[in-house]
């Protein structure tokens, strides 16, 4: 299959499963308890001030029919408004404010986690039965046992309960500093952009804990894989042949075995991707680090119907380019996968 039937082929898988994710989560959201329509009620509302509201909202007619409204307005750029969250704001516009400081979060998590899962992993693998590689292997069957949201409630009661407060338990930046001047939407670079030093390291400074305890949720499962893909490439004829010309271990684990062991490393961390974006949820829910993940979470206890659709799109949209820029390195790197 040549290189561009393969990359077609992608697509049109891409668009048929994001059509289904679509079609799904619209049809669910439809069936969840509640109505948004009296969360934008005032308190003393009555029945008929309730159904002239879901008539101009549009909630009055059939599902099937909404659901059409909705794809027609989706493929125009038409993302809707917000019902309750942000009352009567477009929901681009909650994206476009809340979605880069996620994946800020996420980006910076993910580099520190496959850096340092790479790192024990050689450890492990180089020091086998040693007492490092117990220590590290112990430390993660431990953390697989544990599940995320426990690791999240651990660093919130290590803060309470530490008479040191280091490091900040709460929002993205101290409350009374100022937003960064909005340049890319990214907070991090826009206060270096806008040569605002004191407030870039105030926003480095709050994210530690969020980045620290999604670092640890997508590490453990790198160092396994980078252990296993290491001992297994160990075993190779070329690695013998490489022992028998004099290179020492750390020659063979850096310059032969790496190279084939680290295609598996980056298809596990895209396949986590997924789960790291499920646990942006809790992190900024516990912290109340107010991202994409947060507002999700406020979407769907409002049924703010437009939001929940709109973010479960990005989602979509982000893991299955993510998978596919991920089968593109693991081809570059391994001299085995060619697209023929």
């Amino acid at each position: 299959m040549g290189f561009l039937k393969f990359v077609i082929r992608r697509l049109v898988i891409s668009i048929v499963t994001i059509f289904g994710i679509i079609m799904i989560i619209f049809f669910l959201s439809r069936a969840l308890p509640g109505d948004p329509v009296w969360f934008r009620l005032p308190a003393k509302a009555t029945m008929e001030d309730y159904y002239i509201e879901r008539a101009r909202l549009g909630l009055d007619k059939p599902v099937i029919y909404q659901f059409f409204v909705f794809m027609s307005d989706l493929l125009t750029g038409n993302w809707g408004f917000s019902y309750v969250i942000a009352k009567n704001s477009e929901v681009w516009s909650l994206i476009v404010l809340y979605l880069p400081r996620t994946i800020e979060v996420m980006l910076i998590s993910m580099f520190i986690a496959i850096g340092l899962g790479i790192m024990f992993g050689k450890i492990t693998a180089k020091r086998v039965n040693s007492l490092w590689d117990y220590f590290i292997r112990f430390s993660t069957y431990l953390i697989l046992a544990v599940p995320a949201f426990v690791i999240i409630i651990f660093f919130v009661l290590l803060y309470v309960n530490s008479p040191y407060k280091i490091f900040p338990l709460y929002g993205y930046k101290t409350i009374f500093y100022p937003d960064p001047t909005f340049i890319t939407g990214f907070p991090l670079i826009d206060s270096l952009l806008a040569n605002e030093p004191w407030l870039f390291l105030d926003l480095v400074w709050h994210l530690i804990l969020p980045v620290a305890t999604m670092t640890i949720v997508q590490m453990v499962a790198i160092i396994r894989q980078t252990r296993s893909s290491l001992l297994e490439t160990i075993q190779m004829d070329f690695i013998r042949t490489a022992k028998a010309k004099g290179c020492s271990n750390k020659q063979i684990i850096n310059k032969h075995a790496l190279k084939i062991a680290i295609p598996p490393v980056i298809t596990i961390s895209a396949m986590g991707f997924p789960i790291v974006m499920g646990g942006m949820i809790g992190v900024e829910v516990a912290y109340h680090f107010v991202g994409i993940g947060y507002i999700f979470r406020e979407a769907v206890n409002y049924r703010d119907y437009s939001v929940l659709i709109a973010i479960i799109f990005l989602f979509a949209l982000i893991v299955i380019l993510f998978n596919f820029l991920t089968d593109v390195i693991v081809g570059f790197l391994d001299p085995r996968i060619r697209f023929k």
